[in-house]
């Protein structure tokens, strides 16, 4: 179990590249317990979100805080899209070394109590004397996942790591991220996969820097007048990023979502009762859209049509 160590917030963060702004006022806030999926079409801000959140990237404007606290004073997880792994070690080699790198503070019989855990958490247990290079491409994945939860960081950011795998592996994954969450830690998912969506606790949609959904995943789809999550890619075309970001600071949803409480810790056996149920359940059905898309906006203002328009220019 992870000892939570208390939300992660981004407080109308900017992100400025000389007269370019790729990050618009960001407002997010995710607890522990938490998965969270982030979408958005290419060059949506997704990786320069993500390297705030990591410390890599300083904010122009705004705050970016980890219980209270900077987001670069806790070690934070992190497992890159293309996997760093040496794939002439076998899994064991590879997390023995690894810990023995990461934790110089433990005693030998103290990381090899974690390595097992870790292992247990990842499902890997059977493949720790197979070398990595002969591994499935989901199997190398969690290897790069067991190497971060070394260390027990509070919070797993992970770029795209089911690009690749079938749906099957895929839903395997998401299973895998929801129950980490659930051990007390904030999991943010960057992905472009869609169907296990419903197992994320929250859902942003960033649209060319700018936050055009941060709510529960269900109600998505309808917000943006789609059907399904696929979908809501299609409906961003209809208006431009700055349409969808006023469109969503004027949600009566957003303030809701954002001051929800935390969830309540489970339990180790509750978390196992729970993700045996949910992936017996079947998917949950997305709602039927009863309104039409959000009406456009009030007119722009002279700098902000500016703005729009460097933006679909790709100007920077």
């Amino acid at each position: 179990m992870v000892t939570p160590i208390g939300p992660l917030v981004l407080s109308t963060v900017q992100v400025r590249a000389g007269d370019f702004t790729i990050l618009h006022d960001v407002t997010v806030k995710l607890h522990p317990g938490e998965l969270c999926g982030l979408i958005g079409p290419s060059g949506a801000g997704k990786s320069t979100l993500i390297k705030v959140l990591l410390g890599l990237r300083k904010p122009s404007q705004g705050k970016a805080s980890l219980g209270g606290g900077p987001v670069d004073a806790v070690a934070i997880g992190y497992v890159p899209q293309d996997d760093a792994l040496h794939r002439s070690l076998t899994v064991a080699e590879s997390l023995g070394f690894s810990a023995e790198l990461r934790l110089p503070e433990l005693s030998r019989a103290q990381r090899k109590e974690r390595i097992e855990q870790v292992i247990e958490q990842v499902d890997l247990s059977e493949r720790l004397g197979v070398k990595i290079k002969k591994l499935s491409g989901g199997q190398r994945k969690r290897v790069s996942v067991a190497l971060e939860l070394l260390t027990q960081p509070p919070i797993l950011i992970l770029d795209e790591p089911t690009s690749g795998l079938d749906p099957g592996l895929e839903a395997k994954m998401m299973e895998l991220f929801e129950g980490l969450a659930q051990s007390g830690r904030i999991v943010l998912v960057a992905t472009h996969a869609m169907q296990s969506l419903l197992r994320c606790q929250a859902l942003c949609v960033l649209v060319k820097g700018r936050v055009a959904y941060f709510a529960e995943p269900q109600d998505a789809p309808a917000h943006f007048g789609a059907g399904t999550f696929a979908g809501i890619f299609e409906k961003l075309n209809a208006h431009d990023a700055v349409h969808w970001g006023k469109a969503w600071n004027g949600q009566p949803q957003r303030p809701a979502f954002l001051g929800r409480p935390a969830p309540e810790p489970r339990s180790s056996s509750t978390r196992s009762a729970t993700t045996s149920a949910s992936a017996r359940a079947p998917a949950r059905e997305l709602p039927k859209i009863t309104e039409a898309p959000p009406e456009a906006p009030k007119p722009l203002t002279a700098e902000e049509q500016l703005a729009a328009l460097k933006a679909r220019m790709g100007k920077k």
